[in-house]
């Protein structure tokens, strides 16, 4: 089957799935959505057996019954994200968010040299980025998916909600000019950056991690912002804006990117370390590790 055929095929099927879940009651499709993730996960073991083996890596001394756990509910949170994504009233959904340290951002902000904002594939981080942008000038950086379609339709309901998507490949251009125009611009960092990152430890391992944030706030003297979406047990979220990391005093060499990519990491790893069962443990995070650059 040809791959714009497959392609057309999955889509329909997708917004056939979405028509559905609209006639029923938003509280229902999420409750549904949840549960079918996690019984989807055991039957079709969706990259189930990558997130146990590299959370047995990360913590080695849980027991297996904790790491199942953890899985469980990381399968959890994915249905009640996607519900929340493509049913969810975005303003009920504000109204039960908490936001921890939005001065700092705002700070960050006025500064007027634009802002990267560093996250990572945690809690509900499309969601956070409504949010933000329902109040500043917002772009993210993503890559493409591979059904053009459904990426198009995702990119279609973030540009309702003021979010401007700019593509990874080529992206550097477009991110110098909207940090330039004062936007705050997201990148996630959480990711397997194979021969284009520099080697760091990530969650005691190894890792190639994007240089990106460091190199762009070397060069344009922008700010970093850390920021990051926690979803709390009974639903609500809690968006975190923590502390800026300035990129004064760093010079513009392979050593100074690195140690600034590391203190970027470090921070991002806090929050999986606490909060284990909001990371998204199915990507190949330490598989490029050998293709890193090394100081």
């Amino acid at each position: 089957m040809k791959k714009l055929t497959k392609s057309k095929i999955e889509f329909f099927f997708f917004k056939l799935f979405i028509n559905i879940f609209k006639v029923f009651p938003y509280k229902f499709t999420r409750s549904f959505l949840a549960s079918l993730f996690v019984f989807g996960a055991s039957i079709f073991n969706i990259r189930k057996s990558l997130a146990n083996k590299q959370l047995k890596m990360v913590f080695p001394d849980k027991p297996k019954k904790e790491i199942k756990k953890i899985l469980n509910k990381m399968y959890y949170h994915m249905g009640l994200t996607t519900a929340e994504s493509y049913f969810g009233n975005k303003e009920k959904l504000f109204e039960r968010c908490e936001i921890k340290g939005w001065k700092n951002l705002k700070d960050a902000v006025e500064e007027g040299k634009g802002v990267i904002l560093v996250t990572g594939h945690f809690g509900n981080w499309e969601l956070a980025g409504k949010f933000i942008a329902s109040h500043f000038d917002m772009a993210v950086v993503g890559k493409r998916q591979r059904n053009r379609y459904f990426d198009d339709y995702t990119n279609a309901l973030r540009l309702k909600d003021k979010v401007i998507v700019i593509n990874k490949k080529n992206a550097l251009r477009p991110i110098l000019k909207m940090l330039g125009d004062g936007y705050i611009v997201s990148l996630l960092m959480d990711q397997n950056a194979g021969r284009n990152g520099v080697l760091t430890d990530f969650l005691g391992h190894e890792a190639s991690t994007f240089v990106g944030a460091a190199k762009i706030a070397i060069k344009t003297g922008c700010p970093i912002a850390p920021a990051y979406a926690i979803r709390k047990d009974d639903g609500s979220h809690v968006f975190i804006c923590e502390e800026i990391i300035s990129p004064e005093g760093f010079k513009n060499n392979l050593e100074d990117i690195a140690k600034l990519t590391e203190i970027i990491s470090k921070r991002i790893e806090k929050y999986i370390y606490q909060y284990p069962h909001l990371w998204f443990w199915v990507h190949k995070r330490w598989k490029g590790h050998k293709k890193a650059r090394k100081i």
